[in-house]
C-alpha cells in the first residue's frame, strides 16, 4: 500500500480510513484519535477511548484498521510501527509530547478537597447498598466520587441550596447533595426542596431510608404526563438520561416542566456524533434551554465501558425567549438504547477467540451474563463483539 506523502494524499488517506471504520465523528474524529495516539504512545484502547471520547468498540475497530495499514503493531498496547511514526509526523509535525490535562482533576476543573473526604466515605458506604444496574433501563452507576463532585459543582455555581429535582436517580446524586448540604450549610432552614423521581422504586426506597425521608421521591416514567403539582416547582433539574435522541429529549423536556422561568438544567451524557448532537441541541433549544457550560468527562462510572467509563456534564439555562410548540413525539419513538437495536449478536473471547452467540433465545441472554460466567475455555471475562444483528428500529 502506497503511503501518503503530500497534503492531498494525507487528506485522501484520512478520508479512506474514516470510511473504512464508518466513524460517525468523521475525519475530525479520526484526526483527533491519531493526535491522541501521537501524544500518548503505548496507551491501552480503553485509555485511548477516554482521551478522544469515542466509544471503546469504535476505537477497537479503528485500531484493527490501523494495524492492517501498518500504522500500529499487533501487540497488547497501542504501539506505532516505523511507518506509522512517519505518517503521524507528516500529519502533526514534531511538537514533542506535552501534558495538556491537569494531573489532579483530569481536565474536569474540579477536585475533591480534603474537607470532603468524610462525606465521600459516608456516601461510598451508601452506594454499596445500590441495587444492581438494570441494563434494560440504561442504568450504569456513577462512582460515589462523581456524585460528591456534582454536588460540589452545584455549590460552586450557587445552586446547591436551591430546590433540586432529579429526573432518574440510580446514581443517588440526590443523596450526595443532601450529605454535602448537611456538611457545608450551618443552617438547614430555608434550603430548597430536594426531590427525586425514578421508574425503579428500590432506588427511591433507599434514598428515603438514608436521608430520613428528607428527599421527596415518586415512582415516575418520563413517557407519562408530568405530575401537575410539581410543574415549575424547582430551580434546578439534573438528569443522566437514556442516551438516545428521544430519551435525552424526553428527560430534558420533563426537566423543563419541573423548573420555573429561571431554571437551570444539568445534563450528563457521553458526547454523541456530530449529527446526533445537532439534533439534540435543536430539540433543547426548541424547548428554551440555552447551553451555558460544557465539562468533558466530568462523570465517571463503575460500568458503561462502551463509553470508557465516562461522560460529559452540560449546564443549560432557561431562555426568556418564547419557545415554539414542541414538534417531536415524547412517547412512541425508541427510548432506551435496547429499543433501537435487536439484542444479542456474536461475541469473541479476547484471550482464546472462542465465539459465543448472545441473545434472548441463547445460552447467554446478554453479554453481561457472559462476562459473569467467563469463557468456558480459558475463564477470561473480556469479550468483543464480532457481529451485530440488524437494527429493528431507528430514531425518527
Amino acid at each position: 500500500m502506497k503511503q501518503p506523502e503530500t497534503i492531498e494524499e494525507l487528506n485522501l488517506w484520512l478520508d479512506e480510513l474514516t470510511k473504512s471504520v464508518r466513524l460517525r465523528e468523521g475525519v475530525e474524529g479520526v484526526t483527533r484519535a491519531l493526535w491522541s495516539l501521537y501524544q500518548n504512545p503505548g496507551i491501552s484502547t480503553h485509555d485511548w477511548s477516554w482521551h478522544v471520547q469515542i466509544p471503546v468498540p469504535v476505537m477497537a475497530a479503528l485500531r484493527r484498521e490501523l494495524e492492517k495499514r501498518d500504522v500500529l503493531k499487533e501487540v497488547r498496547t497501542l504501539v506505532t510501527t516505523p511507518n506509522g511514526d512517519a505518517i503521524l509526523e507528516r500529519l502533526f509535525g514534531n511538537p514533542g509530547a506535552m501534558p495538556f490535562l491537569c494531573s489532579s482533576c483530569k481536565g474536569r476543573g474540579n477536585v475533591l478537597p480534603p474537607q470532603a473526604m468524610q462525606v465521600v466515605e459516608e456516601f461510598v458506604a451508601i452506594c454499596d447498598e445500590r441495587p444492581d444496574a438494570d441494563m434494560a433501563l440504561d442504568q450504569s452507576h456513577a462512582t460515589p466520587e462523581t456524585g460528591i463532585l456534582k454536588a460540589l459543582f452545584l455549590l460552586n455555581k450557587g445552586l446547591l441550596g436551591r430546590s433540586l429535582f432529579f429526573m432518574g436517580d440510580d446514581d443517588l446524586t440526590s443523596v450526595a447533595c443532601y450529605l454535602v448540604r448537611k456538611q457545608v450549610y450551618q443552617k438547614q432552614e430555608g434550603l430548597g426542596t430536594i426531590a427525586s423521581v425514578d421508574i425503579d422504586s428500590p432506588y427511591l426506597d433507599l434514598i428515603q431510608s438514608v436521608t430520613d425521608k428528607s428527599v421527596e421521591t415518586r415512582v415516575y416514567d418520563a413517557r407519562t404526563d408530568f405530575p401537575q403539582d410539581w410543574l415549575g416547582k424547582f430551580d434546578v433539574a439534573l438528569t443522566d438520561p437514556p442516551y438516545t435522541l428521544n430519551g435525552v429529549s424526553t428527560f430534558a423536556y420533563r426537566c423543563r416542566e419541573a423548573t420555573g422561568p429561571q431554571g437551570s438544567f444539568v445534563l450528563s451524557m457521553p458526547p454523541p456524533g456530530v449529527d446526533e448532537w445537532w439534533d439534540i441541541q435543536q430539540h433543547l433549544l426548541q424547548m428554551g434551554w440555552s447551553l451555558r457550560e460544557t465539562h468533558p468527562q466530568f462523570n465517571e462510572y463503575e460500568g458503561a465501558s462502551i463509553h470508557a467509563h465516562a461522560s460529559s456534564l452540560y449546564l443549560w439555562e432557561k431562555s426568556s425567549r418564547p419557545s415554539p410548540e414542541i414538534e417531536f413525539d415524547l412517547r412512541y419513538t425508541p427510548f432506551y438504547t435496547g429499543e433501537r437495536r435487536a439484542p444479542g449478536g456474536t461475541y469473541v473471547c479476547t484471550a482464546c477467540d472462542t465465539e459465543y452467540e448472545v441473545g434472548p433465545d441463547k445460552a447467554y441472554a446478554s453479554v453481561q451474563e457472559l462476562k459473569l460466567n467467563g469463557c468456558d475455555e480459558c475463564e477470561n471475562d473480556r469479550f468483543r463483539r464480532a457481529s451485530k444483528p440488524p437494527e429493528e428500529t431507528k430514531d425518527s
